[in-house]
Formats: structure tokens, C-alpha cells, sequence
């Protein structure tokens, strides 16, 4: 082989090129954005999830009885599988909930609602099936909050509520959402789950 020959030969490289690096880094950034949804999907997810749900569907219901100077209840299941918003007039304050007669409203938040009425039941929800509701406790002992036309939350007996709150539980993971007396101010904050 001549000498020019030689010199034309590229030696043995180290490292990589501009492109190469930068097929890698964008294989990597593609690779994340199909896998991080779902390594970070489940209890945790689907409980912040059901977390920004309830607080959507309290200040939902809260503008509601401003907007149309009504009142809005939302009732929270025994069982703890959700909620629903009713509708009430102000002689109806004291009267004890009834799923089968109660004027439920119409579901402004979630399209998919039960029949587009006001009602969430995480067992009927794929996206939700695992999720509860414990420990609500509203003035004491209600497991139901009222809004009046002012926006504030009432007892009953349509005095002042004293607040409340309830917590939303997934897995290991925990929210606790409070209601504070009178304004009805929403307050979220993490209570459990995985360090």
C-alpha cells in the first residue's frame, strides 16, 4: 500500500458522533414517555386522581348553589363507594337523605355521570374500582355536607356548619380532605402511603 493510501484510512475511532448521541438521547425520551404513564400508574395515581375528582365535584357543587342561590348536598355513601349532589330547598334542610326520592342534579363535571345526574360510584368506574371513602364526619356526625346560596356550608338545622372532613383511601395511599367551618374552604393533604 502507498503512503497516500495510508493516510486515508480513518484509525480506529473512540466514542460517539453528534448523531449517534443524539438518536440515543431521543430513543431514551420516547422510551420514557411510553413508560413512565405506566410505571407510575395505579394506587397512587388513580388515588390523586379520585382526590382531584371529589374536590372538583365539592367546588362544583359549591358555585352551583351560588349560581342558581339554591342549595347543594352532597351525601357521601355508607358503604363508601362515592357520593352524589342533591338539590334541596330550604325547608328540605332537616330531612333525612333518601337515594330513591332525593332531586339529584345534573353532573357538570363528570360527562360520563350515572345517567348524567350527580353520582359517583367508584365500583361502577374501571378507573376508580379500588378507591374509598372512610371516616366523613361533617358537624360531628353527618356524613353529608350542605352548601348554601352564599357559597358557606350549613348544618341541618341550616346554622353555620362547623366543617368536616373525609378521607379518600387507595391502596396504602391516603388523602385527607377537610371543609373548614362556615366558608366551606377545601383543604387537601397527604395522610398515608409509601415513602
Amino acid at each position: 500500500m502507498t503512503h497516500n493510501a495510508l493516510q486515508n484510512q480513518s484509525p480506529l475511532r473512540s466514542g460517539w458522533t453528534f448523531i449517534e448521541l443524539l438518536t440515543t438521547v431521543v430513543v431514551l425520551a420516547i422510551v420514557s414517555v411510553v413508560i413512565v404513564p405506566f410505571a407510575t400508574s395505579g394506587a397512587s395515581a388513580s388515588g390523586q386522581a379520585a382526590t382531584r375528582l371529589a374536590v372538583t365535584e365539592l367546588l362544583a357543587a359549591q358555585m352551583d348553589a351560588v349560581a342558581t342561590q339554591g342549595y347543594r348536598r352532597v351525601h357521601f355513601f355508607a358503604d363508601g363507594s362515592g357520593w352524589c349532589i342533591a338539590e334541596l330547598e330550604s325547608n328540605e334542610l332537616a330531612d333525612a337523605f333518601d337515594f330513591t326520592t332525593a332531586n339529584l342534579a345534573v353532573d357538570i363535571v363528570e360527562a360520563q355521570g350515572q345517567g348524567q345526574l350527580a353520582v359517583m360510584r367508584f365500583t361502577e368506574d374501571s378507573r376508580f374500582n379500588t378507591i374509598s371513602i372512610r371516616n366523613v364526619s361533617f358537624d360531628g356526625k353527618s356524613d353529608e355536607v350542605t352548601f348554601d346560596p352564599t357559597g358557606g356550608i350549613v348544618a341541618s338545622n341550616g346554622a353555620p356548619s362547623t366543617g368536616g372532613s373525609f378521607e379518600l383511601q387507595s391502596g396504602e395511599f391516603e388523602w385527607l380532605i377537610q371543609l373548614a367551618p362556615l366558608t366551606g374552604k377545601i383543604t387537601v393533604s397527604e395522610i398515608g402511603g409509601a415513602p
